[in-house]
């Protein structure tokens, strides 16, 4: 793991607060990273890209800010702080130089606690959100990826939507809802910060205590849970896009939460399926032997619930098919005949090294504290992910690829210039 000059100091304040702090003194930058449980997964179903919208207005003014002012506070130091909701968090990100860590702590606790939500931005969001949504129905990897999570999950289910919504259900939303959501949603106790850098733990706990210990709401913390999903039967969706030159496909089915025991085996096998090009047999065989795809790779995406399991390619038209069956047989393959021991060396050696390497910046070590905190994985887990992985075996790894791999039920999408036959 990277260096480091003191251990993790892991903080939850009285009302519910959850900080972790790690000291780099390594140079004077700082890296503010958190994750509020209010993602798209409490989108009312007639209100889906609520929580996209509520994100997008933290920093487009406050009760004591224009966005002119926010913006200024932060870029007039060189220091970026952004907000972006996802399916199950919103994610803060923050950079900064450590003498101006006070000044970007005071932007963000005002963000975060008193937006006021004008007006004039909703509707300027409202027709982003449009401009994004009728840009993605031109992109075939973007339409084929929406199909197939559309097939993979359940209508009421929130990985079948796309985060921001439709444009439908944006053109519903009004500023009375985005209101009730962020009084509902944004509270203490479900906010996790991670900061990483040139800082004194001490006194940040102290300065963060103060800026917003007196954060206060009323009624139970929402439940945080996402519905577990059946595996459903093969689908095959097709969108004709004939005036493209590529054709992208998706095929997948449901996979593993990231809490499960089994991810880290599963994380292994597909290094070797599909997830890193050095080592991975679809981009060596699909890719480079055959030659049936310009990209290809493969995901268990890693989640709160079952996140998706998926093979992706961008192809010829004319090598959709032969790129799908190709796809689907190295997928056979490693369900029924497993990974070889050199295989198994090489992915080791690739998770083991990429993670210290993530460890090596502020931002990338914080984004591994939310993670660890987020997924309930303990303070030592920086210190426990090398013999976690060093630990597993070649045996463990086939059982899970038997396990979790069904190639008979991919359900596959394909956007582009092609004819179902």
């Amino acid at each position: 793991m990277s260096k480091q000059q003191s251990p993790t100091t892991r903080h939850v304040f009285d009302n519910g607060i959850t900080l972790l702090v790690q000291e780099n003194h390594f140079n004077q930058t700082v890296a503010i990273s958190g994750r509020l449980k209010a993602g798209s997964m409490y989108d009312p179903h007639h209100c889906y890209g609520l929580t996209a919208a509520v994100a997008n207005m933290l920093t487009k003014g406050t009760e004591n800010r224009t966005w002119e002012d926010i913006a200024e506070a932060t870029e007039s130091v060189g220091a970026s702080l952004n907000a972006l909701g996802s399916t199950e968090t919103v994610s803060i990100e923050g950079r900064l130089l450590s003498k101006d860590f006070d000044r970007v702590l005071d932007v963000l606790n005002d963000i975060l606690r008193a937006p006021n939500f004008p007006q004039e931005d909703i509707e300027k969001y409202r027709h982003q959100v449009h401009s994004w949504l009728k840009a993605w129905e031109d992109e075939t990897d973007d339409v084929a990826d929406r199909l197939l999570r559309e097939a993979v999950y359940p209508n009421e289910h929130p990985y079948h939507w796309r985060v921001q919504g439709t444009e439908e259900s944006v053109t519903r939303i009004e500023r009375d809802a985005l209101v009730d959501f962020h009084a509902s949603y944004y509270r203490p106790d479900s906010l996790i910060l991670a900061i990483v850098g040139d800082v004194d733990t001490h006194a940040v706990i102290e300065k963060i205590d103060a800026a917003m210990g007196d954060w206060k709401v009323d009624g139970e913390k929402p439940s945080f849970a996402i519905p577990p999903v059946e595996y459903g039967e093969k689908q095959v969706l097709v969108k004709p896009m004939m005036d493209k030159s590529q054709a992208n496909i998706e095929l997948g089915h449901k996979g593993i939460a990231r809490t499960n025991p089994d991810f880290y085996t599963i994380n292994l096998m597909n290094a070797v399926l599909g997830g890193s090009a050095g080592i991975a047999r679809l981009f060596g065989r699909v890719r480079d032997i055959q030659g049936l795809a310009y990209s290809v790779w493969s995901s268990f995406t890693p989640s709160m619930g079952e996140g998706l399991f998926h093979a992706s390619a961008g192809v010829n038209p004319a090598n959709v098919d032969k790129a799908i069956n190709s796809i689907l047989h190295e997928i056979e393959l490693m369900k029924f005949d497993g990974i070889t021991e050199e295989e198994f060396s090489d992915a080791q050696n690739l998770i083991v090294g990429n993670f210290a390497l993530a460890l090596e910046t502020n931002r990338g070590l914080a984004a591994v504290l939310l993670t660890a905190e987020l997924y309930g994985l303990g303070l030592d887990y920086l210190e426990k992910h090398e013999s976690i992985y060093r630990d597993l075996t070649r045996v463990q790894v086939n059982a899970a690829a038997q396990k979790y791999l069904h190639p008979d039920l991919c359900s596959i999408a394909i956007a582009g210039p092609y004819h179902r036959t």
